[in-house]
């Protein structure tokens, strides 16, 4: 498995075996942030991590500084750019109910026939969801 991690503000890591990518954000999300982690997933090696299924734990998240209509435009730019084979599973680890109801609009903006979100609050329904070892995703929101 490898690893990014910027300045302690968000980690990536990559289960090429599994093709998922485990993404873990900070407390705090912000427009360069959510750059940083689209062009890792986008423009290194050569895209091919655009086509991985996705674990993204949101449960350190308190704060978005950017605005829904920004967060929404910079995700379709970057999804445009590579065109996913088959269906890109999305599960989205949301364990506070206080941040429930942006998340749903996330789903809203962003689910199509290229893109599955699912919204889940335990570790075992995203394992589930994602076709993949508990214990993986267990490693990945330490």
């Amino acid at each position: 498995m490898k690893s990014t991690e910027k300045a302690s503000m968000w980690t990536l890591n990559t289960d090429e075996e599994n093709k998922l990518l485990l993404l873990k954000l900070s407390d705090t999300l912000t427009l360069n942030e959510l750059s940083e982690f689209l062009k890792e997933i986008y423009d290194k090696n050569e895209g091919k991590f655009a086509a991985f299924n996705r674990f993204v734990d949101l449960s350190a998240l308190k704060e978005i500084r950017v605005d829904l209509e920004t967060v929404s435009s910079r995700i379709r730019e970057y999804r445009c750019l590579i065109k996913p084979e088959k269906p890109v599973k999305i599960s989205l680890f949301i364990p506070q109910k206080y941040i429930r109801g942006l998340s749903y609009l996330y789903k809203t903006m962003l689910s199509d026939d290229l893109f599955k979100v699912e919204i889940l609050d335990s570790l075992h329904q995203c394992a589930e969801y994602l076709s993949v070892d508990k214990t993986l995703l267990a490693d990945a929101v330490k």
